[in-house]
Formats: structure tokens, C-alpha cells, sequence
């Protein structure tokens, strides 16, 4: 999880913080085991710049850094990270092979960033709130769509549309008790932070789904919920669309457990219905 994070914020890190960070990313077998006094002279940095890292990585200090990235799992860098982009001389089994691996690697690096405590509190949020509005731009408001129709099989009050001035309307018309939800990968999207003004003068909870790291969207946002945010692959998107994904999924799926009892019966009647099994024959 240490590596991980690490890797992830490296856009909000200080120029000695980056020479800590790569040297831990390039070692992280011997970080294990060295003490602080000795990371600094191997970096030829302050033992303060070093906790400061610590502290944006969310660790009290070095020794709970160290206890972090010997809990995590043993894997080597990489395998984590997918440096080799697709190119158009692959063959058709070198490009499969390579957008599996980065999706896998995308799912695996939101789950380790899942912070329970966190997604507790999104899910409260859901499952009490009147209504829903959900923006996301560009891609992510496909992403955004998604959880727009299975919010809607659970009887949740949800709007997302595309039109950035149409949902900014809606969400004047929301209070304390209903939610906004963002999509912002870089969490510095203009029309998400100005949403995200919005709802706080209103007094309107809201939920970030965006990158790790300090960013505007997470400054605003009431709750944040983190996804990968670095691309591998310079053709397509893979990763922050997985990683959305798998955020949205997690979030139905606990909210549908909760209410378990109430959503199994009225979907099962739903989908052995004649009509229902009509239309999905229809696609």
C-alpha cells in the first residue's frame, strides 16, 4: 500500500521529496530495514524533509511508514506498474495481454486505497439522503451515468446529465439531506470545483471521487473517495476508468447489502418479470 501511494502522489511532492520517494520506489526492499538518519544520507536530504513525506503519505512517522510497506504485499515494482505502453507494432495477444494487466493493476491499486472508515460514511450518506446529483466531465460522465442507473434500481432519487448548467439548476433545488456526487480524475476539473462551491453554500453534502493526493475538488468535497490516477497507456484511459468503476461498484454493493432485504425482493420480482425479460432479449 506504501509503494502505491507513493507512486500515486508523486505530482504533489516537493523536488527533495521526489528524490526520497524514487529511491524508496527503487529500494524498497533495503528501505525496510534502514533507519531515517540513514535514508537521509542516502538521499542527501533533511530527516525533516523525510517525515514530511511521511505525513503526506498519512503516516505519524518513518517507523510507521516502514511497518506499512513490510505489511504490504510482496510485489516487485514491476509488477505494479505497467511501464510498457501499447504500440501499434503489438500483436493482437501482446495488446490483450497488456490492457488485462492494466486493469488488474488499476483494480488492485484503488482496493488499497479503499479506506473503510471512509466508505462507511459514503454509503451512510447514500442510503439516508433524499436525492442524488452526480456530474462528472468529459469520460467521467459515463462513468457518472453508470452509477446514475444502478442508484436507480435501488429507488434512489438521482439525476446526471451531461449539461453542466442543467445539473448546476438541479442542485439548487437540493438541501442538507440529499448529495452531490463529483467525478474529477485530475481534481482540478473548473466545473466540478464550481459544483462543489455551490453545494457548500448550500449546505449540501457531497462525495469526490478523484486521485489521491491534495487537489481543489478534495479540498471542497465532504467525503473523498480515492481512485489510480496514473496512465500507463497514452491511447486510452484505462485506469482511472477502471478505477471509477470499481469505486461505483463498491458503493452500490454495499448500499444494496445494507438494504438487503427490501432490494432482493422488489429486483427479483423486477427481473423475472415477463416485460423485463422481454427487453433484455431485445439488446
Amino acid at each position: 500500500m506504501s509503494l502505491l501511494k507513493l507512486k500515486e502522489m508523486q505530482q504533489d511532492l516537493s523536488k527533495k521529496e521526489l528524490l526520497v520517494a524514487s529511491y524508496i520506489l527503487n529500494n524498497a526492499e533495503t528501505i525496510k530495514t534502514i533507519s531515517i538518519h540513514s535514508l537521509a544520507e542516502a538521499t542527501k536530504v533533511s530527516t525533516a524533509t523525510i517525515l514530511r513525506l511521511c505525513d503526506k503519505l498519512g503516516y505519524s512517522g518513518f517507523s510507521d511508514f516502514k511497518i506499512a510497506l513490510i505489511a504490504s504485499p510482496n510485489t516487485t515494482q514491476s509488477k505494479l506498474y505497467l511501464q510498457d505502453d501499447i504500440k501499434v507494432s503489438d500483436s493482437m495477444e501482446e495488446i490483450n495481454a497488456k490492457v488485462f494487466q492494466m486493469e488488474k493493476l488499476a483494480i488492485d491499486a484503488t482496493y488499497s486505497m479503499i479506506d473503510t472508515a471512509t466508505l462507511n460514511q459514503a454509503v451512510d450518506m447514500l442510503i439516508k439522503c433524499n436525492k442524488v446529483v452526480i456530474y462528472g466531465a468529459a469520460s467521467s460522465s459515463l462513468i457518472g451515468k453508470e452509477l446514475e442507473y444502478q442508484l436507480i434500481k435501488l429507488k434512489k432519487n438521482v439525476s446526471c446529465n451531461f449539461d453542466y448548467y442543467v445539473q448546476h439548476n438541479i442542485l439548487g433545488t437540493l438541501d442538507k439531506d440529499d448529495v452531490l456526487i463529483i467525478f474529477s480524475n485530475s481534481g482540478e476539473t473548473s466545473l466540478c470545483i464550481k459544483l462543489l462551491e455551490y453545494s457548500k453554500k448550500l449546505n449540501v453534502p457531497s462525495i469526490a471521487i478523484t486521485r489521491l493526493g491534495h487537489s481543489k475538488v478534495s479540498s471542497l468535497a465532504s467525503i473523498v473517495l480515492h481512485t489510480s490516477s496514473e496512465e500507463t497507456s497514452r491511447l486510452i484511459p484505462i485506469r482511472s476508468k477502471v478505477s471509477q468503476l470499481s469505486i461505483i461498484n463498491i458503493l452500490v454493493a454495499n448500499i444494496f447489502v445494507r438494504q438487503y432485504e427490501e432490494n432482493f425482493e422488489r429486483l427479483s420480482a423486477l427481473v423475472s418479470s415477463p416485460n423485463y425479460l422481454k427487453t433484455q432479449n431485445n439488446f
